[in-house]
């Protein structure tokens, strides 16, 4: 009996180092602030972004303006809310000088809590005041590079995100040979991604920074960002920020240009621009002011046949103004385009102009819950949006909230 008793001892001390080993082994390194906080900043691997297995389901990556926070926005609290459903997040931190040095304004709080709560980091880079300086400069061009890779590599973000504007069209190459030297230099589990601006093969042939991006050339090292929004916009006459046939023939182009559609997000707005009679320009409006203007007013919202909101409304001032915006409605034909081409994601402008409906239609037609998979009525035709003599119509300076730094 004595023997016997011996021989459970053992077995019970064995079973209790195996338990105590495999909880060890799960705790592992950990993105939980410790005492001596010295990886606090540590990028888990952990969201990974292979194609989507599930027919049909998108990507999401969301830009953050977290400067917008100091207007009410809490955009913190949208991202610990759809947290799971973001895979990439790209906070405007960086900006890259004439000599390729880089403007450093990221948040070591943000990096906390994107590593806690596992959401993928890539940062947004763009160029200081609009210079092309770096990228004609062989030199300067390698020391944007390193200094790129070196943050990477420190923070252990998941990739970048390049959106460089008010490019001439003669930095074309340049821009490409740029991003295959980051390519080049990044590891292979990094992203790239490259914001471009719109361009149409229909469009007259005077030329406009959209020239500086290459499209298949760039697609050979990154993937890029379809900004189709600001058709309309601050210096146009009032319209659709996004008409849905523009944004077919957007995609049409990329496609036609060699851009594989895995290739491909499809930048979706969240906002609109408020045009007062008489002012020089107009004023951007998240989705969130324009609800509250249309209450405060008791305004009769409606929509065209893309199911894009507008209204009028006269102010305190008996100045009267023409509103057109995005909301659940009219986005989630965009996100079925986006779905019937089979691209790889949506990038939302930004987080903080959407609200609750904007995400529930998000969710749901990215596939995440209950898709809708009902045909879209609406079928690509000559769009109404073409502006064949290449008025304002045709003119983008970038998009609200990321013009380059001093623009």
């Amino acid at each position: 009996m004595r023997n016997r008793t011996w021989v459970w001892v053992l077995v019970a001390v064995v079973v209790a180092a195996g338990l105590w080993a495999a909880l060890a082994g799960d705790r592992g390194p950990t993105a939980k602030p410790g005492s001596d906080r010295s990886n606090d900043n540590l990028q888990l691997p952990a969201k990974q972004a292979p194609r989507a297995k599930v027919p049909g389901q998108l990507f999401i990556l969301g830009f953050y303006d977290e400067t917008e926070e100091a207007r009410g926005e809490d955009i913190l609290a949208t991202l610990r809310r759809y947290r799971d459903h973001i895979e990439y997040l790209s906070p405007f931190w960086y900006s890259v000088r004439a000599d390729g040095s880089v403007v450093d304004r990221s948040d070591r709080d943000l990096r906390d809590f994107a590593a806690r709560e596992n959401i993928k980091l890539m940062p947004l880079f763009n160029n200081y005041q609009g210079t092309d300086a770096f990228l004609t400069d062989a030199a300067a061009r390698r020391r944007a590079v390193d200094n790129i890779v070196q943050l990477v590599r420190r923070h252990g973000y998941g990739g970048v995100q390049i959106d460089f504007q008010l490019l001439k069209p003669q930095s074309r190459q340049e821009l490409t040979t740029f991003v295959r030297e980051l390519r080049q230099a990044l590891p292979d589990d990094k992203a790239i991604t490259v914001s471009v601006i719109p361009h149409r093969h229909q469009e007259d042939a005077t030329q406009h920074s959209k020239d500086a991006y290459s499209y298949k050339g760039l697609a050979q090292y990154a993937r890029l960002v379809l900004m189709a929004y600001d058709r309309h916009g601050e210096m146009t006459r009032p319209g659709p920020v996004a008409p849905l046939d523009w944004v077919g023939e957007v995609i049409a182009a990329a496609r036609e240009d060699g851009v594989p559609a895995d290739k491909i997000w499809l930048g979706i707005p969240a906002y609109g621009y408020d045009w007062a009679e008489g002012a020089e320009r107009a004023v951007p409006v998240s989705l969130r002011e324009v609800r509250t203007l249309a209450r405060r007013h008791d305004i009769r919202v409606q929509r065209d046949d893309d199911g894009i909101p507008h209204f009028t409304y006269v102010d305190e001032r008996g100045v009267r103004h023409t509103v057109w915006y995005e909301d659940e409605v009219s986005v989630a034909r965009k996100v079925r385009l986006a779905r019937r081409h089979d691209l790889y994601g949506v990038a939302i402008w930004r987080l903080g102009y959407e609200d609750a409906p904007y995400w529930r239609m998000l969710l749901r037609e990215t596939g995440r819950t209950g898709m809708d998979m009902t045909p879209d009525r609406n079928r690509q035709r000559e769009s109404e949006n073409q502006d064949p003599e290449g008025d304002a119509g045709d003119v983008q300076e970038g998009h609200p909230g990321n013009v380059p730094d001093g623009g």
